[in-house]
């Protein structure tokens, strides 16, 4: 492995934040994710919302990108690698900030966060403007992009209902979106990308006692959201690695 340069992007509020905040804070497997100066600020300010007031992230303004920088290592194999992210507000991209834009053409490969809870027309239109928008942007004209590309819907959670869920979410995450996705979504993704992988993501997981799935995430008294105790994430490094595969195994 080696460094690379990823784009992520979203809509407001799909949840980018709190996936780059949970992504350094939980345990992978073989897998360790380690901090670098340019990720410093942004784990310290995260980890008192997440791990010690059980908040979600506020979300990111607008204008105001933060540079993240993780190092990986996977201790069973060895392999090592950079990871070079910006958190933006999505307001930055749906608003055609050119900065975005270009950050966006240049990416090596691209992780694309969506919200399955919004309106399925709503989410549909979301999925179809960026992927015309990042047409345009990279100036391939006919020719579908071919860097890899992982389309997550965040806050998977709220789709597991059984232990059998959530072992689908591990185990075939890709069947387990198309099977959940919007009628025709899949084909506005295969018009415009040749290499994509779909992942359904939680930030804040569930967690199962006795075989039954327990939603983490609860309104407080003062009707804040919060992350209860026990919740396991789910695939919030898998999309990065598929990347960093697709990656490495090129010529």
């Amino acid at each position: 492995m080696r460094d690379l340069n990823l784009a992520l992007w979203g809509p407001s509020a799909a949840g980018k934040t709190a996936l780059l905040a949970q992504l350094y804070d939980r345990a992978h497997g073989d897998w360790t994710i380690y901090p670098t100066a340019e990720s410093l600020p942004f784990i310290e300010r995260m980890q008192p919302v997440l791990q010690a007031n059980n908040l979600f992230p506020m979300a990111t303004s607008l204008g105001n990108p933060e540079r993240i920088v993780y190092l990986f290592r996977n201790h069973e194999t060895g392999a090592a690698g950079t990871l070079h992210v910006e958190d933006r507000a999505g307001k930055d991209f749906e608003e055609r900030n050119e900065e975005t834009q270009e950050r966006l053409r240049s990416a090596e490969g691209l992780v694309l966060l969506f919200d399955p809870a919004r309106d399925p027309q709503k989410l549909a239109g979301e999925v179809r403007a960026t992927l015309q928008r990042l047409q345009v942007i990279s100036e391939r004209g006919s020719e579908k992009d071919s860097r890899p590309i992982a389309v997550c819907l965040s806050k998977a959670d709220l789709m597991i209902r059984t232990p059998g869920d959530l072992r689908r979410v591990r185990e075939e995450p890709d069947a387990f979106v198309r099977e959940r996705m919007a009628p025709g979504l899949a084909d506005w993704i295969e018009r415009f990308c040749s290499n994509f992988r779909l992942f359904p993501v939680s930030a804040a997981g569930v967690r199962v006692r006795r075989g039954v799935v327990q939603p983490v995430v609860f309104y407080d008294e003062r009707l804040q959201f919060r992350i209860g105790h026990g919740g396991e994430p789910i695939n919030l490094i898998e999309p990065f690695l598929w990347i960093f595969e697709q990656l490495e195994a090129r010529p």
